[in-house]
């Protein structure tokens, strides 16, 4: 298929995109496995003293067991989609794409075309759209390492694409 000459950009040559994965289970699976066993038997632990605890009390019966499941289950359903989600920040040549949290299912994506500036502050990045609407990506959650890795990364985007970029210096008060 061929494009018109507008969208060609014979000036420029295509950047390289750019993919960090923010999965830290990756890294560290056993130890998250590890975590959670030991979250679930401690759980557990503490359910049945609390149950035996109670039902030496006249009139209790098994409803005690109810809110013991639905606890349990629901900390075996966390820890699971805790486990399996993807986080992830990717750029390419026309937009940065990010997925953050466990129930996000579609990534977010951020098209370079409609930004006028970039503010990268110590713990997030700010993206101002042309329109004044303004997008805040908080990233002090992560490990520094990556928080330098991805505003590098955004930097180097946005001077490639003529986006005025704005750094946000930490200062003691």
């Amino acid at each position: 298929m061929l494009l018109p000459l507008k969208q060609l950009n014979f000036n420029k040559p295509n950047m390289e995109p750019f993919s960090i994965n923010l999965n830290q289970m990756e890294e560290r699976g056993g130890r998250y496995k590890r975590y959670l066993l030991t979250l679930g038997i401690i759980f557990i632990v503490i359910s049945v003293i609390s149950f035996l605890l109670l039902h030496k009390k006249e009139g209790t019966s098994l409803w005690v067991f109810l809110p013991i499941v639905i606890y349990i289950l629901l900390f075996i359903y966390f820890a699971y989609v805790g486990y399996k989600t993807k986080t992830f920040i990717n750029g390419d040549d026309h937009a940065l794409e990010y997925q953050f949290g466990f129930f996000k299912k579609v990534p977010e994506k951020i098209i370079w075309q409609t930004l006028s500036k970039v503010k990268l502050g110590p713990t997030y990045i700010t993206f101002t759209k042309r329109t004044g609407k303004k997008k805040t990506i908080q990233i002090g959650w992560l490990p520094y390492a990556k928080v330098k890795d991805i505003k590098s990364k955004v930097q180097e985007i946005c001077n490639e694409k003529g986006i005025e970029v704005a750094v946000a210096e930490y200062t003691k008060a």
